[in-house]
Protein backbone atom coordinates (compact mmCIF):
# COMPACT_ATOMS: atom_id res chain seq x y z
CA UNK A 1 0.00 0.00 0.00
CA UNK A 2 1.34 3.48 -0.78
CA UNK A 3 2.43 5.15 1.78
CA UNK A 4 2.71 8.93 0.80
CA UNK A 5 5.89 10.88 1.42
CA UNK A 6 7.76 10.11 4.66
CA UNK A 7 11.56 11.11 5.44
CA UNK A 8 11.68 8.12 7.96
CA UNK A 9 9.85 4.90 9.18
CA UNK A 10 6.69 7.02 10.59
CA UNK A 11 4.31 4.46 13.46
CA UNK A 12 1.06 5.27 13.29
CA UNK A 13 0.19 4.75 17.31
CA UNK A 14 -2.27 6.21 20.14
CA UNK A 15 -0.95 5.16 23.73
CA UNK A 16 -4.12 3.13 24.88
CA UNK A 17 -3.62 0.59 22.35
CA UNK A 18 -1.34 -2.86 23.53
CA UNK A 19 -0.73 -3.93 19.91
CA UNK A 20 0.90 -0.25 18.94
CA UNK A 21 2.35 -0.38 22.54
CA UNK A 22 4.44 -3.31 21.92
CA UNK A 23 5.97 -1.60 18.76
CA UNK A 24 6.76 1.40 20.67
CA UNK A 25 8.64 -0.61 23.75
CA UNK A 26 11.09 -2.16 20.86
CA UNK A 27 11.83 1.77 19.91
CA UNK A 28 12.28 2.85 22.84
CA UNK A 29 14.22 -0.23 24.05
CA UNK A 30 16.15 -0.30 21.04
CA UNK A 31 16.82 3.52 21.39
CA UNK A 32 15.14 4.24 17.85
CA UNK A 33 13.51 7.51 17.91
CA UNK A 34 15.69 8.91 15.93
CA UNK A 35 15.18 6.35 13.15
CA UNK A 36 11.48 6.00 13.84
CA UNK A 37 8.76 9.26 14.08
CA UNK A 38 5.57 8.48 15.81
CA UNK A 39 2.68 9.98 14.55
CA UNK A 40 -0.96 9.26 15.55
CA UNK A 41 -3.82 8.12 12.66
CA UNK A 42 -5.86 11.69 13.78
CA UNK A 43 -2.99 12.96 11.42
CA UNK A 44 -3.96 10.90 8.61
CA UNK A 45 -8.05 11.27 8.74
CA UNK A 46 -7.95 8.62 11.57
CA UNK A 47 -8.58 5.04 11.43
CA UNK A 48 -12.08 5.11 9.24
CA UNK A 49 -10.66 7.58 6.75
CA UNK A 50 -10.19 6.92 3.16
CA UNK A 51 -6.85 7.94 3.37
CA UNK A 52 -5.97 5.68 6.51
CA UNK A 53 -7.92 2.62 5.10
CA UNK A 54 -5.85 3.09 1.90
CA UNK A 55 -2.52 2.29 4.50
CA UNK A 56 -4.65 -0.16 6.21
CA UNK A 57 -7.68 -1.83 4.72
CA UNK A 58 -8.26 -3.95 8.05
CA UNK A 59 -8.87 0.08 9.36
CA UNK A 60 -6.61 -1.05 12.90
CA UNK A 61 -3.45 0.44 14.41
CA UNK A 62 -0.56 0.25 14.27
CA UNK A 63 1.00 0.90 10.67
CA UNK A 64 4.12 1.61 9.67
CA UNK A 65 5.04 4.11 6.65
CA UNK A 66 8.61 3.62 4.72
CA UNK A 67 9.97 6.40 3.09
CA UNK A 68 9.54 4.04 -0.23
CA UNK A 69 5.97 4.70 -0.05
CA UNK A 70 5.25 1.11 1.43
CA UNK A 71 3.22 1.09 4.38
CA UNK A 72 3.20 -2.60 6.72
CA UNK A 73 0.52 -3.10 9.04
CA UNK A 74 0.11 -5.79 11.95
CA UNK A 75 2.29 -5.39 15.19
CA UNK A 76 4.05 -8.54 14.54
CA UNK A 77 4.77 -7.70 11.19
CA UNK A 78 6.37 -4.31 12.35
CA UNK A 79 8.24 -5.27 15.30
CA UNK A 80 9.34 -7.84 12.88
CA UNK A 81 10.89 -5.42 10.45
CA UNK A 82 12.32 -2.49 12.59
CA UNK A 83 14.20 -5.38 14.75
CA UNK A 84 15.68 -6.29 11.10
CA UNK A 85 16.07 -2.86 9.70
CA UNK A 86 17.84 -2.16 12.97
CA UNK A 87 19.60 -5.13 14.09
CA UNK A 88 22.85 -3.10 14.44
CA UNK A 89 21.27 -0.42 16.29
CA UNK A 90 21.15 -0.95 20.35
CA UNK A 91 20.51 -4.02 22.43
CA UNK A 92 20.06 -7.11 20.30
CA UNK A 93 16.51 -8.20 20.52
CA UNK A 94 16.09 -12.11 19.36
CA UNK A 95 17.02 -15.34 21.03
CA UNK A 96 20.08 -17.22 20.22
CA UNK A 97 18.93 -21.08 19.91
CA UNK A 98 16.24 -22.38 17.17
CA UNK A 99 14.50 -23.90 19.52
CA UNK A 100 14.23 -20.27 22.03
CA UNK A 101 13.24 -18.78 18.73
CA UNK A 102 10.50 -21.14 18.17
CA UNK A 103 9.14 -20.50 21.67
CA UNK A 104 9.34 -17.42 20.85
CA UNK A 105 7.08 -17.46 18.21
CA UNK A 106 4.71 -19.68 19.64
CA UNK A 107 4.53 -17.38 22.71
CA UNK A 108 3.74 -14.41 20.40
CA UNK A 109 1.07 -16.05 18.60
CA UNK A 110 -0.56 -17.59 21.61
CA UNK A 111 -0.93 -13.66 22.18
CA UNK A 112 -1.88 -12.67 19.47
CA UNK A 113 -4.52 -15.49 18.47
CA UNK A 114 -6.16 -16.35 21.78
CA UNK A 115 -6.03 -13.27 23.83
CA UNK A 116 -5.25 -9.89 21.97
CA UNK A 117 -6.92 -10.55 17.94
CA UNK A 118 -10.32 -11.02 17.16
CA UNK A 119 -9.35 -12.47 14.06
CA UNK A 120 -11.62 -10.31 11.70
CA UNK A 121 -11.82 -6.50 11.00
CA UNK A 122 -15.59 -6.08 11.41
CA UNK A 123 -15.82 -4.16 14.70
CA UNK A 124 -18.72 -6.03 15.92
CA UNK A 125 -16.39 -9.29 16.10
CA UNK A 126 -14.64 -8.53 19.63
CA UNK A 127 -10.82 -10.57 20.72
CA UNK A 128 -11.10 -12.37 24.16
CA UNK A 129 -9.12 -9.40 25.55
CA UNK A 130 -12.36 -7.00 24.11
CA UNK A 131 -14.43 -8.33 27.00
CA UNK A 132 -12.24 -6.16 29.37
CA UNK A 133 -13.61 -2.92 27.81
CA UNK A 134 -15.74 -3.48 24.74
CA UNK A 135 -19.20 -1.81 25.24
CA UNK A 136 -22.18 -3.91 26.19
CA UNK A 137 -23.93 -2.85 23.03
CA UNK A 138 -20.91 -4.87 21.37
CA UNK A 139 -20.57 -7.96 23.89
CA UNK A 140 -23.47 -9.56 25.78
CA UNK A 141 -22.97 -10.76 29.53
CA UNK A 142 -23.08 -14.36 28.81
CA UNK A 143 -20.63 -13.81 25.63
CA UNK A 144 -18.63 -11.79 28.01
CA UNK A 145 -18.21 -14.21 30.78
CA UNK A 146 -16.98 -17.13 28.30
CA UNK A 147 -14.06 -14.74 26.52
CA UNK A 148 -13.25 -13.84 30.81
CA UNK A 149 -13.55 -17.77 31.02
CA UNK A 150 -10.83 -17.94 27.95
CA UNK A 151 -8.62 -15.23 29.48
CA UNK A 152 -7.85 -17.25 32.67
CA UNK A 153 -7.18 -20.49 30.04
CA UNK A 154 -4.95 -18.96 28.36
CA UNK A 155 -2.60 -17.45 31.02
CA UNK A 156 -2.40 -20.41 32.21
CA UNK A 157 -0.89 -21.83 28.73
CA UNK A 158 0.94 -19.38 29.20
CA UNK A 159 2.58 -20.09 32.22
CA UNK A 160 3.28 -23.03 31.25
CA UNK A 161 5.36 -22.05 28.12
CA UNK A 162 7.26 -19.29 29.43
CA UNK A 163 10.60 -20.25 30.37
CA UNK A 164 12.00 -17.22 32.37
CA UNK A 165 14.01 -14.74 32.83
CA UNK A 166 12.40 -13.43 29.82
CA UNK A 167 9.63 -15.29 27.76
CA UNK A 168 11.82 -17.54 25.98
CA UNK A 169 14.72 -18.00 27.90
CA UNK A 170 18.40 -16.07 28.60
CA UNK A 171 17.53 -13.54 25.76
CA UNK A 172 14.77 -10.88 25.19
CA UNK A 173 12.37 -11.88 22.37
CA UNK A 174 9.54 -10.56 20.23
CA UNK A 175 7.49 -12.59 22.54
CA UNK A 176 8.26 -10.19 25.63
CA UNK A 177 7.12 -7.24 22.96
CA UNK A 178 4.14 -8.84 22.49
CA UNK A 179 3.26 -9.81 25.83
CA UNK A 180 4.30 -6.58 28.22
CA UNK A 181 1.80 -3.74 27.45
CA UNK A 182 -0.72 -6.79 27.80
CA UNK A 183 -0.58 -8.69 31.00
CA UNK A 184 1.25 -5.04 32.51
CA UNK A 185 -1.58 -3.18 31.74
CA UNK A 186 -5.20 -4.55 30.46
CA UNK A 187 -5.09 -7.94 32.40
CA UNK A 188 -3.51 -6.71 35.52
CA UNK A 189 -5.32 -3.77 36.23
CA UNK A 190 -8.47 -4.11 33.70
CA UNK A 191 -9.28 -7.59 35.68
CA UNK A 192 -9.24 -6.20 39.06
CA UNK A 193 -10.97 -2.78 38.44
CA UNK A 194 -13.94 -3.80 36.41
CA UNK A 195 -14.25 -7.62 37.49
CA UNK A 196 -13.32 -8.05 41.03
CA UNK A 197 -10.20 -10.45 40.17
CA UNK A 198 -7.42 -10.95 42.12
CA UNK A 199 -4.44 -9.21 40.06
CA UNK A 200 -3.53 -12.52 38.10
CA UNK A 201 -0.39 -11.59 37.70
CA UNK A 202 0.57 -11.51 40.78
CA UNK A 203 -0.58 -15.31 41.68
CA UNK A 204 2.51 -16.78 43.19
CA UNK A 205 0.43 -19.92 43.46
CA UNK A 206 -1.21 -20.19 40.07
CA UNK A 207 1.37 -18.50 38.06
CA UNK A 208 4.98 -18.32 39.72
CA UNK A 209 6.58 -18.20 36.18
CA UNK A 210 4.86 -15.18 34.63
CA UNK A 211 4.55 -13.54 38.22
CA UNK A 212 8.70 -13.56 37.79
CA UNK A 213 8.44 -12.75 34.30
CA UNK A 214 6.56 -9.36 34.48
CA UNK A 215 9.02 -8.16 37.06
CA UNK A 216 12.37 -9.06 35.26
CA UNK A 217 10.74 -7.47 32.13
CA UNK A 218 8.90 -4.61 34.06
CA UNK A 219 12.64 -3.78 35.43
CA UNK A 220 13.23 -2.45 31.99
CA UNK A 221 12.83 0.89 31.52
CA UNK A 222 11.19 0.82 28.04
CA UNK A 223 8.67 -1.04 29.57
CA UNK A 224 7.93 1.00 32.37
CA UNK A 225 7.91 4.11 29.99
CA UNK A 226 5.35 2.08 27.64
CA UNK A 227 3.26 1.01 30.75
CA UNK A 228 3.28 4.73 31.42
CA UNK A 229 1.23 5.83 28.52
CA UNK A 230 -0.45 2.54 28.14
CA UNK A 231 -1.97 3.21 31.97
CA UNK A 232 -2.87 6.89 31.38
CA UNK A 233 -5.26 5.88 29.09
CA UNK A 234 -6.69 2.91 30.97
CA UNK A 235 -7.17 5.58 34.24
CA UNK A 236 -8.77 8.19 31.62
CA UNK A 237 -11.51 5.43 30.89
CA UNK A 238 -12.64 4.56 34.12
CA UNK A 239 -12.46 8.55 34.90
CA UNK A 240 -15.18 8.91 32.18
CA UNK A 241 -17.13 6.23 33.11
CA UNK A 242 -16.65 4.16 30.74
CA UNK A 243 -16.44 0.78 32.83
CA UNK A 244 -19.30 1.41 34.31
CA UNK A 245 -21.63 0.04 32.39
CA UNK A 246 -19.68 -3.31 31.76
CA UNK A 247 -19.94 -3.22 35.79
CA UNK A 248 -23.47 -2.65 35.76
CA UNK A 249 -23.82 -5.62 33.22
CA UNK A 250 -21.68 -8.01 35.45
CA UNK A 251 -23.84 -7.06 38.45
CA UNK A 252 -27.01 -7.69 36.59
CA UNK A 253 -25.79 -11.31 35.27
CA UNK A 254 -25.46 -13.18 38.50
CA UNK A 255 -25.95 -16.16 36.91
CA UNK A 256 -22.33 -16.22 34.86
CA UNK A 257 -18.88 -16.71 36.70
CA UNK A 258 -17.12 -13.72 36.29
CA UNK A 259 -14.23 -14.22 38.58
CA UNK A 260 -12.01 -16.75 38.05
CA UNK A 261 -10.25 -19.07 39.42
Amino acid sequence: MASGGVARPTLLSVDVGNNPARCRMLIYHKGLEAEVDIKSPADYGGTASKEYRALNPQGKIPVLLLPSGDAFFEARVINGYLNDKFASVGPAVGASTPEDRALASLINQVHDLYLASPNSSDPAVTANQGALYKSVEQIDAASRAAKLAEIDKQLDVLEKLVKGPYAAGESLTEADFALYPTLSCFIAWLLPTVFGWANPMDDESRRPKLKAWLATVGALPAAQRVKAEVMAGLESWKASGRLDPIKEQVAANPQFKWIFP
